[in-house]
């Protein structure tokens, strides 16, 4: 079991504020294990007996689970426990169970989002080997009471198996290092297309203010320091965008998804949420390509020629 696999590496070693709500202390007999079992109405997995008898729950150093090449799920806080004390025991954190959750138990918790992983019985019986999901609050659907889950893999071990740590770099393509044009084309599509509002608004009140202080004052009823601000914060927009080194990588749309009239797309290898920057007489289409950054940002862009 865990063949090939350091369980040593997988867990956060250093001191955090909830260290011993996670961490259940040495499990000393089998009889605890059956009879939480028991209490839970569930057999649990073997992989998860195995994995708690040499580091009985705690906070993941390995918080990142990769489904699969194109998808990974972020954040998964810890592994809760085989105990029945501690806050973030298996016991405790399935004692009160919300509506959903007839089915499911709570195997540790996600950071990000509030969210749980799960082991799923739902198809397997309790005596089965359940799939591991997970459950964020955004999976819940306002005219739908019943959230949506991920799944993550088909067992315990695999998930096990599945968590890596969560590298931002890895997200970009090795093969491609950002050059001077690069990064000057980045920081044209950022500053015109996505951040031009926010200097038409800026130009706007520094012009009204170059007329004359007494429209300001008067009309727009805004203090005369207002003035020097903006122009503090024109400069320091612009410096920061100016001076920024992008980390980028290509990819291109996979999928052009329409939803209430609003086209949102899909690429084919990056997860991640991305901002896309499109001009209104830019027509996207499936196998575009897009330089994406690791501010997320993605914009459309020719590199047959590289």
């Amino acid at each position: 079991m865990f063949e090939n696999v350091d369980l040593d590496d997988l867990w956060y070693e250093g001191d955090y504020p909830d260290k011993e709500e996670y961490e259940c202390g040495s499990l000393e007999s089998d009889d605890l294990i059956k009879s939480i079992e028991d209490d839970l109405g569930f057999k649990l997995p073997q992989s998860y007996i195995f994995l708690m008898k040499k580091h009985n729950g705690g906070i993941l150093k390995k918080n990142c689970a990769q489904i699969n090449r194109r998808k990974r799920y972020y954040d998964i806080d810890g592994i809760f426990g085989l105990g029945r004390t501690s806050k973030c025991s298996i016991y405790e954190a399935n004692k009160d169970k919300d509506y959903y959750e007839e089915n499911l138990i709570a195997i540790g918790s996600v950071l990000s989002s509030d969210g749980k992983i799960y082991l799923d019985y739902g198809e397997c019986g309790t005596d089965g080997e359940p799939r591991v999901i997970a459950i964020d609050k955004d999976d819940f659907d306002g005219n739908d009471p019943n959230p949506k889950p991920l799944e993550l893999t088909s067992n315990f071990e695999s998930f096990i198996r599945s968590l890596r740590e969560y590298d931002e770099d890895k997200e970009v393509d090795k093969k491609f290092v950002p050059d001077d044009n690069i990064h000057k084309l980045v920081k044209k599509k950022v500053l015109v297309q996505s951040n031009m509002w926010i200097y038409t608004v800026m130009l706007i009140a520094l012009l009204l203010a170059v007329v004359g202080f007494a429209f300001n004052i008067w009309i727009l009823k805004l203090p005369v320091c207002v003035d020097p601000i903006l122009l503090v914060m024109l400069i320091i927009t612009s410096t920061d965008i100016v001076k920024r080194k992008y980390k980028c990588w290509y990819d291109e749309i996979e999928e052009i998804k329409v939803e209430n009239g609003i086209e949102n797309y899909v690429l084919k290898d990056t997860d991640r949420k991305m901002f896309f920057i499109v001009s209104k007489k830019e027509k996207i289409n499936v196998g575009d390509t897009f330089l994406c950054t690791t501010d997320g940002y993605a914009f459309k862009y020719d590199n047959s020629n590289r």
